[in-house]
């Protein structure tokens, strides 16, 4: 079963904790986006490859690039990603999380 949502990139600026932060966020039905899992990546180059792992095409991977060197946030929206997908990229899994 495939999930689709928004994957959000957030860049910190300074500090200690790694440099960048990568969500994938599931479109649902209520007005709260809560975040299906998070990676944490040192490099930009990071970023890219797992983006690319994820399965996003080079294009968007661009646009996602382009944005967090114009700022501090980039947003890849209406992604689909498999369950399988969701975990071999070491994101939470809520929906398993909530049958625990």
């Amino acid at each position: 079963m495939a999930s689709e949502g928004t994957i959000q990139i957030h860049r910190s600026i300074g500090g200690t904790g790694a440099a960048f932060r990568v969500a994938f966020v599931p479109y649902d039905d209520s007005d709260e986006a809560n975040p299906a899992g998070q990676r944490s990546f040192q490099q930009l180059q990071e970023v890219r490859a797992f983006l690319k792992l994820l399965g996003v095409g080079a294009e968007f991977i661009k646009d996602a690039l382009r944005q967090l060197t114009a700022g501090r946030s980039a947003w890849v929206p209406n992604v689909s990603l498999s369950d399988k997908a969701i975990r071999s990229a070491g994101f939470v899994n809520m929906q398993n999380m909530a049958r625990s």
